[in-house]
Formats: structure tokens, sequence, C-alpha cells
């Protein structure tokens, strides 16, 4: 699946509508995400709210209610430029396995 970025604030924002948020398995209302990057590649896993204090030193982030029937997931514009992406040009490409999903710049 190929998404584009969209602005916020400091960073950007990706946008999941909540149809994609149920298939994976993501209640926005009771999950934080874990995002890690390893090479070109973020991975973003569910954890539980309750469980974020265990990767204090990880980025853990939350979804933001993003329109009438979505979330969005908000990356600062340092992530961005280490991934070496630009958002207004270039396009995300999403693959899903079990609940995990790898987000990396589309080729």
């Amino acid at each position: 699946m190929k998404k584009k970025l969209k602005s916020s604030g400091n960073g950007w924002e990706l946008y999941f509508a909540k149809p994609l948020l149920k298939l994976l398995r993501y209640n926005p209302v009771d999950i934080n995400v874990l995002i890690t990057a390893k090479n070109d590649c973020l991975t973003v896993e569910p954890i539980a709210k309750d469980e974020s204090a265990k990767y204090a030193d990880a980025m853990v982030r939350s979804f933001q209610k993003s329109g009438r029937n979505g979330y969005g997931l908000y990356f600062p514009s340092s992530l961005i430029e280490y991934l070496e992406i630009e958002p207004d040009e270039d396009f995300l490409d999403i693959n899903i396995d079990e609940n995990i999903m790898y987000i990396r710049k589309a080729n």
C-alpha cells in the first residue's frame, strides 16, 4: 500500500482510516505504538498503553483523531530526514505482517 505524509506542525502525519486499523487489530484508544528505525525502514508495532513506561528510552506514539473517520500517527521531521524521505514528493510503501507495519520510502 502506498500513502503520502501530510504536514502537521513541526512534523508529518500518516493517516489511517478506521477500517484499516480494525484489520490490524489496532484500537487507537487503547494502544500506543512502538516505532523503531533500522536502515531505511520504520517498524510500527502496537503496545498496551500501560506498557509504555518500560519503553521509556524508545519512540512510543499514540494515534490522534484525524478527520471524521480515522486517526493519524505523528512523525517528527528529524525521523523523516533520517529516512531520507521528501514528504512533498515521496510516497511511503507500507507493508503489513500480522499486526506489525513496515514503512519505507517507495521506489
